[in-house]
């Protein structure tokens, strides 16, 4: 049955591509062939021209012609083409005509003109990447008289007899060019990127601005820089780009493929709900900003797993002026991005394969060998008992028997037992073609990303259809989407489990049986690796479909209507299953714990949104002076959400892997289930006015009505203003050549947060399943709730100031920001006379305050010999503080620190949210080998006790900035790209718990290397770390430290070739050859292992693309 829907599929697929093709012929032909009937009294040229752009897709220009001196006539056609109407009309005239693609020029035919002699020149017009332009104008200097390339890019000009011709190629977004024609009667011609052209213009999702007249702050990335900082995936691509952009270090999970990061930018808006969540990092997208795709709001996952190779551009927003139009999604910042359109012309093809290649990075750790290790358990005294003859004895035998197996050559590397170098594969196609009228363009990628420990992979299918159609003023697009992910964890478990063996232990027999665990000094140890031999599944799974139609209706040149419809329907599923051999199901036992063994946990839910908006825009120049924007956005969008869960156990064999094979629910469980449902509207206004390019301003104004907010504050106004100066346009900048561009803006105003669940404002109940009255079931109150609760309101202000010298050599740009975050959620505490302890209210404060930096300029820019050499530096600083909590967290602080808590993140009023707290420590004593603490009073005392201690640093550097240098002759080009952060700390958790661990520890796993080299052994040794015994170490300053990293981030080379022998054998435009690496290096001032659970890797791709 599969077999035959997977035919039934490509049948479908195929018979779509046919579809697609079919239909883009039969609009060429039929644009062409199109009949036109019409007729008018006494008609001038002018509205006989007009007559014909009505009824067909064909415009026009005018070339020296006066169409006034045109005779009015009375005009019949029924059933007539374009050319034969436009043939009779001109008839007898000097008027002429010639048909271009889409383009008619009407021209005036001078008699003189027809004696002289005539050069015919052709040629073809192409981009920097080999691909052919078509609609470029070409004009013969100093007459008008001109044409435009055809689909292909390939034109055909007669020139009068003249004296070194000169011929001018312009097209939008490339730098004209102006070629010397000479005694060629062939002029191919390459046209350039106009960085200033493409740059000009800003892409907010909403509303498309100018920014030579934009107040807010944001980072625009083109396609090319995507390319040459590109990471693991899109998410630390940006990252790599833009250090305002932060994705928070896990160091438990390093490399995983499979981990959705945490992200914020300028900082953390949002708090936790309490202290516990703050600790366990429960609340990890509290702070993720809003994600825009082609006008329609996408998920983080979606954005990570996206392919760009099919991205334009991407525009960071930063500040409120630039997220004031999405309101109360704004707060967290907002990361546009825009996808390729398809491109009229020929079809073309694009394709790309390569290599992905994720090399573990095991260099942060520094373990002991067999020989040290054994040495180090004796020096501790662990085969010793001087109090019991007998055992004494007992203890030597196992030592003499693992000294043995250390002579014999045993020294197992269990690091490298669960880990691999990964090398998947990534697959790209693009088709696209069409003309003016209907324009097409299929995706098609495959991403297949094998992580450094063994088993791990995520793999992404993505498909994509794309169809423009134009008729007359309006542009109707489709796109449909579809993604197919799976990631599986590795069956190797948890990198930590490996760092801890001994390794005098060997992982087989010498029968080559695989030990399952060593019970060789009294207590049972585990072997990771009999669990990863084993059939276990840890996988998950989603099927993404979209579809996004939007159009465009230009009602007049200066007023513009848009709309856009999309909907989005996401599957989800997990496995998990443990087989019954599994090691975890040795350790119970319960009566029945024969018949438990082996689980299976099964989720599955969907996701289904709905998201639509119209756009109504207007732009107008008054008296060359005045230029006017106004803007009118209504949106509407449901979310609806739904998983089950059901956790089933008693297997019988571990073949026997299907839910339907287990025994029962497990012990005392039963299916659980989760549903969400909200729904918002939203009206957006926005007003931009520029008088002279001098002085600018801009107000945006939005009201967001939304279900998850409570019954008496269903509606949020949010705000902004933005002022700006281009100083550079004021006339007396004229006279000078040094500066070229220097423009100032500020802006002020608030947006908002709503990341919390659906329904946290309503009081919610649960319907008795167990008990009922006669035929009636009941319902218990499930949570309070709170009719009042709101939006999260931030408000910022913003100036910055940007700076281009000669012609563009150097550049820099420089924004200072105040950010304050108010009614966040907190719980408040009630009394437990009303049944519950706690509600939600908006209690809480937030603010941050910072700063970003970027200088770039050229070092080499020599366009001759085609030889670029530039560099930028950016920097971001950023300090948290916060300035209101509710007594409920005070509480928690308080019964934490009196409990004992050993927890080392508190939440108090005037620090930073990740604040580190420890006991003040003074170090080691050398004459005792005991740490030596300051209580609250700064008394020096011996016992440790967490009401002392204090504020020791943020876990968030202040400082993050990259480096950057690029390098490019003809067709090479190199790119490197270095990170770096400092002023934040780290509570070094490998100094706790591989470093200052108890004998007992020692005895049962491997340690870091400093146990045996740098612990306290006798009176008078002046050591960093306390002497062996059986005392935990408690958290203490002294594990606090200076956070410094220095990073080689990426480095990328790319090759680009283009060759006629390609070209005319194998229709190949152009080749590129190119290969990344990221994460090369990572140097830090503090000593500890990196990727705990799950390593980090060095990562390395090589990749070939053809164009046809």
């Amino acid at each position: 049955m599969k077999k035959n829907s997977n035919v039934v599929g490509k049948r479908r697929f195929l018979f779509l591509l046919f579809l697609i093709f079919t239909t883009q012929f039969s609009l060429d032909a039929y644009s062409q062939e199109k009949k036109i009937t019409f007729s008018l009294k006494t008609a001038s040229l002018k509205e006989i021209i007009s007559e014909i752009r009505k009824n067909s897709d064909y415009d026009f220009v005018y070339r020296d012609v006066n169409l006034e001196s045109f005779a009015r006539r009375d005009v019949a056609f029924k059933d007539a083409t374009v050319e034969q109407i436009l043939t009779d009309c001109l008839k007898g005239t000097s008027i002429g005509y010639e048909i271009n693609g889409k383009t008619i020029i009407i021209r005036k035919q001078d008699e003189k003109q027809k004696e002289v002699t005539v050069k015919t020149i052709t040629g073809k017009v192409t981009d920097e990447q080999g691909n052919a332009l078509p609609g470029v104008t070409v004009m013969i200097k100093g007459i008008s008289l001109g044409t435009a390339t055809n689909s292909d890019g390939e034109y055909r000009l007669e020139i009068p007899g003249r004296n070194d011709p000169v011929l001018i190629f312009s097209f939008v977004g490339m730098r004209t060019q102006e070629v010397v024609v000479g005694s060629k009667t062939r002029v191919d011609v390459q046209l350039v990127e106009d960085s200033k052209t493409l740059e000009g213009v800003i892409v907010t999702g909403i509303f498309t601005k100018s920014k030579e007249s934009y107040t807010g702050s944001v980072t625009s990335i083109s396609a090319k820089e995507l390319k040459m900082y590109r990471g693991q995936n899109l998410l630390a691509t940006l990252r790599n780009i833009d250090p305002s952009v932060n994705i928070v270090t896990d160091n438990a999970l390093g490399s995983n493929p499979n981990l959705i990061p945490e992200i914020n930018i300028r900082g953390n808006s949002s708090l936790p709900m309490s202290v516990y969540e703050l600790n366990q990092r429960a609340s990890k997208q509290l702070n993720a900003p809003l994600v825009i795709m082609d006008g329609f709001e996408i998920s983080l996952q979606k954005l990570m797993d996206f392919n760009d190779e099919e991205i334009e551009n991407i525009n960071i927003l930063k500040d409120a002026s630039a997220t004031a139009i999405y309101g109360s999604r704004g707060a967290n910042g907002v990361i546009v991005v825009t996808t390729k359109a398809p491109k009229a012309g020929k079809l073309k093809v694009f394709v790309q394969g390569g290599i992905n290649i994720e090399m573990p990075d095991l260099s942060s750790y520094d373990l002991l060998n067999a020989r040290d290790k054994l040495e180090l358990e004796r020096i501790v005294g662990l085969y010793d008992d001087k109090n019991d003859i007998v055992n004494d004895r007992a203890l030597k035998e196992i030592y003499y028997q693992l000294y043995e197996e250390v002579l014999k050559g045993v020294n197992t590397d269990w690091l490298s037992q669960p880990v691999r170098t990964g090398v998947g594969q990534k697959y790209n196609l693009r088709l696209e073609g069409g003309d003016q009228a209907f324009r097409w363009g299929v995706d098609l990628s495959y991403n297949s990303i094998m992580g450094a420990m063994k088993g791990s992979k995520r793999n992404t299918f993505s498909g994509s259809v794309t169809l423009s159609y134009s008729v007359k003023n309006v542009i109707f697009k489709n796109q449909t989407g579809v993604d197919v992910n799976k990631g599986d964890e590795s069956k190797y478990g948890t990198f930590s489990n490996y760092a801890v063996m001994n390794p005098y232990y060997r992982i087989k027999d010498e029968k080559g049986v695989m030990y399952k665990y060593y019970t060789i000094k009294g207590e049972r140890q585990d072997n990771p690796l009999y669990n990863a031999s084993l059939n276990t599944i840890n996988q998950k799974k989603y099927t993404l479909i979209m579809n996004d139609f939007s159009s465009e209706w230009n009602i007049y040149n200066d007023l513009r209507l848009n709309a856009r419809l999309g909907l989005q329907k996401q599957n989800n599923t997990s496995d998990y299953y443990l087989p019954p051999d599994h090691s975890i199901f040795s350790y119970t036992t319960d009566s029945d714990s024969y018949f438990r063994k082996g689980s299976y946990t099964y989720k599955t839910g969907e996701n289904i949104d709905v998201d639509a908006n119209v756009t109504l825009s207007y732009s107008k120049v008054f008296r060359d002076k005045h230029q006017l924007y106004a803007g009118f956005d209504y949106s509407i969008a449901q979310k609806k959400d739904y998983s089950y869960t059901f956790k089933v156990e008693g297997f019988s064999d571990s073949k026997l892997d299907f839910i339907g094979n287990a025994l029962q629910y497990e012990k005392g469980g039963k299916p659980y289930a989760t549903e969400d449902l909200s729904r918002r509207v939203g009206f957006t206004g926005n007003i931009n006015y520029i008088y002279n390019n001098r002085y600018y301003m801009d107000f945006s104004f939005r009201v967001d009505g939304s279900s998850l907010f409570g019954s008496k504050n269903k509606f949020a106004p949010f705000w902004s203003v933005g002022v700006g100066w281009n100083v550079h346009n004021e006339k007396f900048m004229a006279k000078q050549n040094v500066v070229n561009t220097f423009r100032v803006r500020g802006s002020y105003g608030e947006t908002g947060s709503q990341q919390f669940s659906s329904y946290q404002a309503l009081s919610t109940f649960q319907s008795y399943t167990g008990k009922r009255y006669i035929v009636w079931n009941g319902a218990e109150l499930m949570g309070l709730g709170n009719e009042k609760l709101k939006w999260q309101v931030t408000t910022q202000i913003n100036g910055g100031v940007e700076v281009e010298l000669w012609d563009g050599r150097v550049s820099a740009s420089f924004d200072i920001y105040r950010k304050k975050t108010s009614d966040l959620l907190s719980r408040m505490d009630l009394p437990l006379a009303n049944g519950f302890s706690s509600y939600v209210d908006n209690v809480g404060e937030v603010q941050n305050n910072g700063y970003e930096a970027v200088l770039s300029g050229y070092l080499i820019r020599d366009t001759r010999r085609n030889i670029i050499w530039s560099m930028t530096a950016k920097l971001a600083y950023t300090k948290n503080k916060v300035t209101k909590l509710s007594e409920a967290i005070k509480k928690q602080n308080e019964m934490l620190v009196s409990n004992g808590a050993e927890i080392n993140q508190l939440l108090y009023e005037g620090y930073a949210q990740n604040s580190i707290w420890a006991v003040p420590s003074l170090g080691i004593d050398p004459s005792t080998g005991d740490e030596i603490f300051l209580d609250k009073d700064g008394n020096i005392t011996s016992e440790w006790n967490a009401v002392n201690k204090r504020y020791f640093g943020v876990s968030e550097p202040k400082y993050r900035g990259n480096i950057s240098t690029y390098f490019a002759w003809k067709d090479f080009s190199i790119n490197l790209g270095f990170a770096y952060h400092w002023g934040g700390q780290q509570y070094n958790n490998t100094l706790l718990n591989k470093v200052e661990v108890t004998n007992d520890y020692i005895s049962k796993n491997n340690v870091d290397s400093r146990v045996y080299k740098k612990r306290w052994q006798k009176p008078g040794d002046v050591k960093p770390y306390k002497g062996y015994g059986d005392i935990a170490t408690k958290a203490t300053s002294r594990f606090v430290m200076d956070d410094n990293v220095f990073q080689f981030q990426s480095a990328s080379v790319e090759y680009r070739l283009r060759s006629e022998w390609l070209s005319n054998k194998w229709k190949i435009e152009t080749v590129n050859i190119g290969a990344n690496m990221s994460d090369i290096f990572y140097i830090s001032s503090i000593k500890r292992e990196r990727g705990t659970s799950y390593p980090f890797a060095r990562r390395l791709s090589l990749m070939l693309s053809l164009i046809f």
